[in-house]
């Protein structure tokens, strides 16, 4: 069960680093590591030109004989290499993995917390689409924060500290002149900055519609070709994908004149320094060596610089889109769902119904009127009723599903909120009216967060009667579905989520007219299937056809405002 606590997405973030402030600091280290002997580095090539030129070069590297001079100067340069390959092992494998290890955290999080959602809001405000573009873009974007942009950022700090250090000890002036020179970027930076955030939340949406739009293209595809509408749909979906590319290539473009203004301070504050260096070198205030030296430098400082566009850019995309994120960890629970409770213990009566009564808040009329009933284990309950009597509604109601109702259920000799969400679940399963898949394997489809065998999966095709259908299909269990099962016909989809749930085992089975689909030699078949293996599974099934519901031994017809008992 998930926790209630008020986050923000600086906590987020916080958090997770203390989680894990061992490998942040590892990876910290071995990222100054890495700066110090890239400095260093470039600093000993400029000695070993001094060698050459007999040049004063520090005491330190100075040996009775000028081979061994240059051998303490070539060994401190190789060992200053390795240590480089072996600092960028290092951050990769700590620092920069957090990126990974934040994403998985962040996904997690998303179904923890969507997984407890008001019905209402599923369908406004955090639609599949938008929850598809969370798990996927905000994901994407935000877990850079946690892991690369770090990289950069401490990249940044100690590399120009080194740098910008290492430069004064060589010539205070020259240091001086590329500072005031590079001093220009935070105008440029900022400004990029805040257009690319503005342009980048923008796409978002546009990514968010555009998800939506294409579940509802993919969901009605029957129904286009029913309505000869398929065209004004496929053009809506072009528009839509065309408003999201534009929106995306210009967030983009943003981005990438960070390169352009970086690599022009630099090259400018370069040139500039090039300039000052002859006239020092020249006139003997400086060595070649150390002119050599401060012209590496001013290319290594080059990567910080650069760097500072993207820390800032990548932070403050990493945020928005965490933000995002962070508006799905703090919204509204329903209560019922997210509540502990106490697990399931038979009793006599599976289910007893007690006068129960139910309307939709937008207008009075009574859907349900004084309805009784009671099940016992192993009963198979029939619902009949013409279309708008409230049988799917009933079906809700008696999983635990709907709870605005006035009345008495009692599921095992208790209320449904005596029992935690998670313990119904495993004790029932429901078949809707319209299958649910998604884009993945058959296999995949009927396990979902189980672990079965190959075996047991075409024990459940078979029971559920498309063990045949899919022994055709080329890749068979490992047969790829499309979004929403399109490549299986209707009565496919139906048997398949049918499959899914007796793969649950479950002790109660309500079933939402799941058949009406599938052709009456078939249906035969499979209800001889249920009747023989769920012996001891109470059933509630909600059919059109009679012919359905003939293994049942108890029948409810629903009417339009009457009151209704199976007694």
């Amino acid at each position: 069960m998930a926790e209630k606590t008020i986050t923000n997405p600086i906590n987020i973030w916080k958090t997770f680093l203390k989680q894990n402030k061992l490998m942040y600091l590892i990876g910290t280290l071995m990222v100054v590591l890495t700066n110090v002997c890239q400095v260093f580095t470039t600093r000993i090539i400029g000695w070993v030109i001094d060698f050459f030129n007999q040049d004063t070069i520090p005491r330190f590297f100075v040996k009775n004989e000028q081979v061994q001079t240059f051998y303490t100067l070539f060994f401190s340069l190789l060992v200053c290499r390795i240590l480089i390959t072996i600092g960028r092992m290092g951050w990769r494998v700590t620092l920069a993995r957090q990126t990974h290890m934040a994403s998985a955290m962040l996904r997690k999080k998303i179904w923890e917390n969507a997984r407890y959602f008001k019905k209402k809001d599923l369908v406004t405000g955090f639609t599949k689409g938008n929850l598809m573009n969370a798990v996927n873009s905000d994901v994407n974007s935000s877990r850079f924060i946690f892991g690369f942009t770090l990289v950069a950022l401490v990249d940044v700090l100690f590399l120009g500290i080194f740098t910008i250090g290492t430069m004064i000890l060589i010539n205070v002036k020259m240091t001086v002149i590329s500072l005031v020179v590079l001093s220009i970027l935070p105008f440029f930076v900022k400004k990029l900055s805040s257009s690319e955030v503005n342009r980048y939340k923008f796409s978002q949406k546009c990514l968010g519609y555009f998800n939506d739009l294409s579940t509802q293209v993919i969901s009605t595809i029957r129904l286009q070709r029913l309505t000869q509408t398929g065209e004004f749909w496929e053009k809506k979906l072009i528009d839509s994908a065309n408003t999201f590319k534009e929106s995306r290539l210009k967030a983009l473009f943003t981005s990438l004149n960070y390169i352009p203004v970086m690599g022009g301070a630099s090259i400018l504050s370069y040139v500039v320094l090039f300039a000052v260096g002859i006239e020092l070198v020249i006139s003997n205030q400086m060595t070649i060596g150390d002119f050599v030296s401060m012209q590496g430098l001013i290319f290594l400082l080059q990567d910080p610089l650069m760097e500072i566009g993207f820390v800032i850019s990548d932070w403050r995309k990493g945020m928005a889109s965490l933000e995002r994120l962070n508006d799905i960890y703090i919204n509204q629970k329903e209560d019922y769902l997210y509540n502990d409770g106490h697990g399931v213990t038979d009793s006599d009566y599976v289910l007893k119904v007690q006068d129960l009564n139910f309307s939709y808040p937008e207008n009075n009329i009574k859907l349900i009127n004084n309805l009784n009933l009671s099940l016992l284990p192993g009963d198979r309950l029939g619902i009949t009723g013409i279309i708008g009597t409230g049988k799917t509604t009933l079906l809700s109601i008696l999983s635990g599903l709907e709870r605005n109702y006035d009345g008495k259920i009692f599921f095992h000799g208790k209320d449904y909120n005596t029992y935690s969400h998670q313990e119904l679940r495993d004790y029932m399963s429901f078949v809707q009216q319209r299958p649910f898949l998604f884009a993945d394997t058959i296999k995949k489809n009927i396990e979902m967060d189980s672990e079965l065998t190959d075996d047991e999966v075409w024990s459940f095709l078979e029971l559920a009667g498309l063990k045949e259908d899919v022994e055709k299909f080329p890749g068979k269990l490992n047969t790829a579905l499309g979004e929403w099962g399109i490549n299986l016909s209707g009565g496919q989809k139906q048997r398949l989520t049918l499959a899914r749930a007796l793969s649950r085992k479950p002790k109660l089975l309500f079933l939402d007219d799941c058949l009406s689909a599938v052709d009456t030699v078939t249906e035969e078949r499979i209800l001889q299937n249920l009747d023989r293996e769920l012996s001891e599974t109470t059933l509630v099934w909600v059919a059109h056809r009679s012919s359905t519901l003939k293994y049942c031994n108890k029948f409810l017809e629903l009417t339009q405002n009457q009151e209704i008992s199976d007694e």
